[in-house]
């Protein structure tokens, strides 16, 4: 039970007037496709590895989703707090993982969330923080994981990013073009049209099931530099202690990474 913990849940009005610009709007669009997309995106293990230390591990997932990860924590975390933005999407959760007694999902925005518990883990998987455009927003997000740390606690963050030649790419007349095949015939198509120098991007995301088109949704992003992750670390009174550039943990490189995954430390 959720009250066992002793977590305080947010208002749900607090949320609607608080929450960012458009994000639950966007994932109430995609909802449908939402978990087809991601399947196969093979970081299951890199969370489940997290979550294995120290014994017990206490976990903290910031933009829970509809439990993905969630699931893979929760395979060798003592306990897991899921924090979401979307009620929406934490029903689906719930429903996806109701035999989980060692997980509670709670709505909430992280810019704001305080809970008397502290955590040795603390993950954003799939980067939420790709949704906060603006600075303050970002400060509060990172500041809400490292203060709910104990010390020598780890912040994981699979950080929205892309390499000079995929930057290069989004900032061209026709953007960045990904296409990905999920189950059942759908296909993902995003494009990323961005401005090289600030970061700042718009997603598009089209989604068709056996060639029809069956629904478009866009939203303003912002990808992250290493040198904004460093200085925001800063500030917040983390430091980055390994950067990976994929889920197997394989050391990052500017150049030819496909990921961006940071470990960052209080203390």
């Amino acid at each position: 039970m959720l009250e066992s913990y002793n977590l305080p849940m947010a208002k749900p009005t607090e949320l609607a007037q608080d929450s960012p610009r458009g994000v639950r709007d966007y994932y109430h669009q995609i909802l449908p496709f939402y978990d087809l997309e991601l399947e196969g995106r093979g970081d299951e293990e890199l969370w489940a590895w997290a979550a294995s230390s120290p014994p017990g591990c206490r976990v903290l997932e910031l933009g829970a989703g509809t439990g993905r990860a969630t699931a893979a924590l929760a395979r060798t975390a003592g306990r897991v707090v899921a924090l979401e933005l979307s009620p929406e999407m934490i029903a689906v959760a719930r429903r996806r993982l109701p035999e989980l007694s060692n997980v509670w999902f709670v709505a909430a925005d992280m810019r704001d969330a305080e809970f008397r518990p502290r955590f040795d883990l603390v993950v954003a998987v799939d980067d939420p923080f790709v949704h906060l455009t603006e600075d303050e927003d970002r400060d509060r997000a990172i500041a809400t994981a490292a203060r709910h740390l104990l010390p020598g606690g780890r912040f994981l963050l699979d950080a929205a990013w892309f390499s000079p030649d995929q930057r290069h790419a989004a900032g061209g007349p026709e953007g960045l073009v990904k296409e990905n095949s999920g189950r059942g015939g759908l296909v993902v198509r995003e494009t990323w049209h961005c401005d090289p120098t600030a970061r700042l991007c718009t997603a598009r995301y089209e989604y068709s099931v056996r060639g029809r088109n069956v629904q478009d949704a866009s939203f303003p992003a912002r990808l992250w530099s290493r040198e904004e992750l460093e200085h925001r670390a800063r500030a917040a009174g983390l430091r980055v202690t390994h950067l990976w550039g994929d889920y197997d943990r394989r050391p990052w490189d500017r150049a030819t990474s496909p990921r961006l995954i940071a470990e960052l430390r209080r203390g």
